[in-house]
C-alpha cells in the first residue's frame, strides 16, 4: 500500500481486499458492454455492513467518491468510476453475499446487497417460495444493483419492478451511519 488513505482502507477490509494492481481492477473499470471506461484508486471489498460503513466515513473525511459496484451488468454504466482527476473509489460488494434469513412463514427473506439474484431465487425455491424478480443476467447480477435501478425483468407486469419485494433495508448513509429499516411487516404507517 502506497498511501495512508489505502493503509487505512486496508486496515478495515484487510490488504486482499484493497485491490491496486492494473490487473486487478480492470474488470471494474469498465462496464460490461465495454461502452465506459474509468480510473479510480483502488477498489474495495468490504464483507460486512460495518466494513462499509467504515470505509464510507473514511471516505467521507478524505473526500474520495465511491462507486458502489455490483455485478456491473448495467446498460448505463453507472457502476463505472468517472477518473479524470477526480479521487474515488469502487466499492465492490461481491463479498457481502450472504443470505442471513429466509423465513417461510413470514414470506421473507433477508439477502445482502452482494448476493447474486440466481441464489436468491434457489433461496426462495428451497422453502417452497419464489422470488419473482428475474433477468436476463440473473446468474450475476446481484440484488443491490437490482433495488438500486428498481430494475423489472420478465415478469415486471405480474409482480411488479423490484422495489414491489421490499421490506425493507439495512442502508449505510454518507455520514458512514448506518440506518436499520429491516422489517418483516408488509404494512406499517408509522
Amino acid at each position: 500500500m502506497h498511501s495512508e488513505f489505502l493503509q487505512a482502507l486496508a486496515a478495515i477490509v484487510g490488504n486482499a481486499n484493497v485491490l491496486t494492481g492494473e490487473s486487478d481492477m480492470a474488470s471494474h473499470l469498465v462496464d460490461w458492454r465495454k461502452q465506459y471506461r474509468g480510473a479510480a484508486e483502488c477498489v474495495l471489498r468490504p464483507a460486512d455492513t460495518d466494513q462499509v460503513a467504515a470505509a464510507v466515513k473514511l471516505c467521507a473525511r478524505e473526500g474520495v467518491a465511491i462507486v458502489p459496484q455490483g455485478g456491473n451488468t448495467g446498460l448505463s454504466g453507472g457502476s463505472v468510476p468517472v477518473g479524470g482527476g477526480r479521487r474515488e473509489i469502487v466499492l465492490s460488494l461481491a463479498r457481502m453475499n450472504r443470505i442471513r434469513q429466509v423465513d417461510p412463514l413470514d414470506d421473507s427473506l433477508v439477502a445482502e446487497a452482494g448476493c447474486i439474484l440466481a441464489h436468491v431465487q434457489q433461496a426462495a425455491e428451497s422453502v417452497g417460495r419464489y422470488f419473482p424478480v428475474s433477468l436476463a443476467a440473473e446468474g450475476s447480477c446481484q440484488i443491490g444493483g437490482i433495488l438500486s435501478t428498481n430494475a423489472g425483468g420478465v415478469n415486471v407486469l405480474r409482480y411488479g419492478n423490484a422495489r414491489e419485494q421490499v421490506l425493507g433495508l439495512e442502508v449505510v448513509l454518507a455520514d458512514g451511519s448506518v440506518w436499520n429499516g429491516l422489517r418483516s411487516l408488509r404494512k406499517d404507517n408509522t
